[in-house]
């Protein structure tokens, strides 16, 4: 899967938040660069910017450099996203996600709510019993609600989150194949390399 620059905004913007968006965007695509920078750049204060970059390095989703000024005698940090690390992070938030839904999905088989006809709350029944079956916001009486709706979008959202994560899973194999296979070129073009060697040797 190609990390696209949505896909990073999102991770990166459920770690630090909305706000982050700026600093996020001016280091897409770019390497090193100065905290100082984005700081201008995003006409943010400097202390706001390194704590985003602070609370983004903790999560491992971007890394450092740091380089000496010699003028000033400090050092000035210079920041880089790390693609396959984001990569990781969205992933891992995707099998959370289904985790969740799959969660959600059980529970909505298992247990029977009710619902207002004005759509006002959704109660499972215990909470139905506590309102002697009146919605607690308008009083009107309240009915069962199959969950059918949900169940549908919750079993959408399953397929589809599914079938990203073992496409991923597929690229992974692909890619552990591809590495297996230049390892034994490279061994090969190792062995050769010897042989050639050693009967150059025995000629001498």
């Amino acid at each position: 899967m190609r990390l696209t620059q949505k896909k990073i905004e999102e991770i990166l913007l459920d770690i630090i938040g909305p706000e982050g968006l700026p600093l996020v965007q001016q280091l897409y695509g770019k390497e090193h660069v100065s905290e100082f920078d984005l700081a201008t750049k995003t006409k943010k204060d400097i202390k706001v910017i390194r704590r985003m970059l602070y609370t983004l390095y903790n999560h491992n989703v971007i890394g450092f450099i740091r380089k000496k000024d010699k003028q000033k005698g400090w050092y000035i940090y210079y920041w880089t996203i790390l693609p396959e690390n984001v990569k990781f992070a969205y992933f891992k938030k995707k099998k959370i996600q289904l985790e969740r839904l799959c969660q959600l999905l059980e529970t909505e088989g298992k247990e029977l709510f009710f619902i207002c006809t004005g759509k006002c709350v959704r109660l499972n029944f215990d909470q139905a019993m506590e309102f002697e079956f009146h919605c607690p916001e308008c009083g009107q009486l309240i009915a069962p609600d199959s969950g059918e709706e949900k169940k549908e979008i919750f079993k959408k959202k399953i397929l589809e989150l599914e079938q990203e994560l073992a496409q991923e899973q597929e690229e992974k194999k692909t890619m552990k194949k591809k590495a297996q296979s230049r390892k034994k070129e490279v061994l090969k073009k190792v062995k050769v390399k010897k042989s050639t060697k050693a009967a150059k040797k025995k000629k001498r």
